[in-house]
């Protein structure tokens, strides 16, 4: 792993100082919640929705914390600047949070938005600065983006990033909600899960690229999942929102109750 990688997530578990690029601090109130978001990339479409005072995706998000209880522990995967890592632990009031992001543009506004707004005892640094996939290897690197920087993909050579298997690190954790959007290696993240899926029964909300829809079916139902909800934001990928089948009836019956209440409001 990259040094400044573990530097900051020794900083991140309260181990030493670090200093970060400059970082802007936006203040705000958000249903009666004070926010702060902090930003160091002016043309971020994620970072422009935090100047002007809401969360990215908030339709998303206001979804989820219809179905996710209170006290949940959630996986965070590709957690980019913190934006839901945020929402989870303001507004969800999840006693858990644990993020992955290995783009260093990415996880610096990640602890800074933990910092400053006091959520250092939510949040499980612990990982930040790795990249998952569906074995353990070094060398990779981010692809360099001057805007849009959630976008930025990982390549596997040039760089110093390591990638492991989720499944190695969390293995002792129960996640009760996993999301994960990671640019099209959603595939082999989603190897790398192991039997998590199936022994915890996570609700789930997965960006699929479409050139990899066949293979994310396939491995949907070979761990017994059903897509509940799809929402299609950008051209090139779909939001499968999705349960266990065992739970699926009731958070299925939820959501048609909710979209039936947004759409008559």
């Amino acid at each position: 792993m990259a040094r400044r990688a573990n530097s900051l997530m020794k900083a991140g578990r309260g181990g030493s100082v670090f200093h970060s690029t400059e970082v802007t601090l936006h203040h705000c109130w958000i249903d009666g919640q004070p926010v702060t978001f902090c930003g160091t990339m002016w043309r971020d479409p994620i970072q422009k929705a935090h100047r002007k005072g809401g969360f990215y995706e908030s339709e998303e998000l206001a979804l989820l914390a219809q179905l996710v209880p209170a006290g949940a522990t959630i996986v965070d995967i590709g957690a980019n600047v913190g934006n839901h890592t945020l929402y989870f632990g303001l507004f969800m009031k999840a006693a858990k949070v644990i993020p992955f992001e290995p783009n260093p543009l990415a996880y610096e506004v990640l602890l800074a938005h933990v910092a400053a707004n006091g959520l250092a005892q939510v949040v499980d640094l612990s990982h930040i600065g790795l990249g998952l996939s569906n074995s353990a290897a070094s060398g990779f690197a981010m692809e360099e983006r001057q805007r849009n920087l959630g976008a930025a993909s990982m390549k596997s050579e040039g760089g110093d990033i390591d990638v492991i298997r989720a499944d190695s690190v969390l293995d002792d954790v129960a996640p009760d909600f996993i999301k994960l959007d990671v640019e099209g290696m959603e595939i082999e993240v989603l190897e790398g899960l192991g039997d998590i899926p199936r022994r915890d029964k996570p609700l789930m909300f997965v960006e699929v690229n479409h050139e990899n829809a066949e293979r994310f079916e396939a491995w949907r139902d070979a761990q017994g999942y059903l897509t509940l909800h799809r929402i299609n934001r950008y051209s090139n990928s779909t939001y499968h929102l999705m349960a266990h089948m065992t739970r699926a009836h009731a958070l299925s019956a939820k959501i048609e109750t909710l979209t039936a209440e947004k759409e008559n409001a």
